[in-house]
């Protein structure tokens, strides 16, 4: 996230930390598409990511107490968001998937925004789950390679690599749906 956003948002985290619920929906702006693709990953289902979006932030209200600003909060909320869809696709993983294609309509999705969901898990299907890690945080994020490699644990330079190596894979994966088409 950039600088100004994230002054921002953590001005909007303080105000809710005190109880002003009118900036729930500027955090929720800010924050939304990385708790989405930090879940999507997890659960590989379109209509199971917005129940667990909702249940995350529900749960940031009720730890927001806990939060401590020395946090950067996109990455605290995410945290949450991570581990609630681990812990739903561990128990779920045993259970019979829903077709979504049954009727649209009942996960809130059109049918556009779920044909581009879909091609994006397609692409991101190609990746390793590292590569997922990197091209999420990089692009969705807007983290910096430094901070990815930091988290990962890995040089920068080998992030770098990740990313770009990635990059390729998801082009030749889009190139081959260009040419079924």
């Amino acid at each position: 996230m950039k600088g100004m956003n994230h002054q921002k948002l953590n001005h909007h985290v303080e105000q809710l930390k005190q109880g002003d619920l009118s900036v729930f929906d500027a955090v929720y702006d800010m924050t939304r598409v990385g708790v989405y693709y930090t879940i999507l990953t997890i659960v590989k289902d379109i209509g199971l990511t917005e129940d667990l979006m909702q249940e995350t932030y529900l749960k940031m209200l009720d730890s927001l107490p806990r939060y401590r600003k020395r946090h950067q909060f996109q990455a605290w909320l995410n945290t949450i968001a991570k581990n609630l869809a681990i812990n739903t696709y561990n128990k779920r993983k045993r259970e019979q998937p829903v077709d979504q294609d049954a009727d649209p309509s009942v996960f809130g999705v059109t049918h556009d925004q779920q044909e581009k969901a879909y091609a994006l898990q397609e692409l991101l299907a190609v990746l390793n789950e590292e590569e997922k890690i990197v091209v999420i945080r990089f692009v969705v994020l807007e983290e910096k390679h430094k901070d990815i490699a930091k988290h990962l644990g890995k040089p920068v330079g080998t992030v770098t690599w990740m990313y770009q190596n990635a990059l390729k894979k998801m082009r030749r994966k889009a190139g081959e749906e260009d040419d079924e088409s």
